[in-house]
């Protein structure tokens, strides 16, 4: 079946989801093998069908999947939910290592746009594009494309470009998490801080040497001259910037 879908069909990227179930103990038609090596063995076949389609494993166990997925799967899944946005980038960021190293991390879906049913605030959606402009990997859109908001489309846009820089992730400074820093080009930092609910926190970023300092979202210039050093505040709950250098 797979190998029809990508040979006849054209199909270039196969999401596999709830992998996880194919380690399980249980019943299988070949006796004598471990969960492990069953899953091994039937994803082997899928990557085999599939040849240079991509594959990426979704709620996949991640080490027995070495090897056998281009991408993985690396948190819960998106909602456009204060919480949940919060939730999957503190996973996103602790798994970032793995980007290009084992596969290519899939932070899930960029949402942006409230459904009538599913919606978050500003800041919330602000968090989570943050979160994916620090972590690179997979940029996939979870909104319907027709209804994008101008504030979506925008944030599509400038994470594109991101990607046109540099398709690295940014490392974070500290356990914390608070602060993601990536050299997108030989002259151009990109610094993604983030405060996951807590109280106010005061940033001071730091260049090797002069530079200006702006917004990335909104090309705000936030210094007045080039300088070394940069205060960055941001308020208590859910919050995030994203600043970018020049020099």
């Amino acid at each position: 079946m797979v190998k029809t879908l990508r040979e006849e069909w054209g199909v270039e990227l196969f999401k596999l989801d709830a992998n996880y179930w194919g380690t399980l103990q249980g019943q299988r038609f070949q006796s004598g093998v471990t969960g492990v090596e069953a899953y091994r063995m039937g994803m082997q076949a899928i990557a085999e069908g599939a040849g240079d389609g991509w594959l990426l494993g979704c709620n996949a166990p991640m080490w027995p999947s070495l090897g056998l997925v281009d991408a993985m799967r690396v948190s819960d899944d998106v909602e456009r939910n204060a919480d949940r946005f919060c939730q999957i980038a503190r996973e996103t960021l602790m798994r970032s290592w793995q980007h290009r190293q084992l596969w290519q991390i899939d932070p899930d879906c960029l949402t942006l746009t409230s459904l009538p049913n599913q919606s978050a605030d500003r800041a919330s959606y602000e968090f989570h594009r943050n979160l994916l402009l620090a972590s690179g990997g997979l940029l996939l859109s979870g909104d319907p494309l027709p209804k994008l908001t101008p504030f979506a489309k925008q944030s599509l846009k400038r994470l594109l470009k991101r990607f046109q820089y540099s398709q690295k992730a940014a490392k974070i400074t500290s356990l914390s998490m608070r602060h993601a820093f990536l050299p997108l080009t030989d002259k151009n930092d990109l610094h993604c801080l983030f405060n996951f609910n807590g109280k106010a926190q005061e940033f001071t970023l730091v260049a090797n040497h002069p530079v200006q300092w702006y917004d990335y979202w909104t090309g705000e210039q936030l210094s007045s001259e080039p300088s070394k050093l940069l205060i960055v505040n941001l308020e208590k709950g859910l919050q995030s910037r994203a600043i970018f250098t020049v020099g």
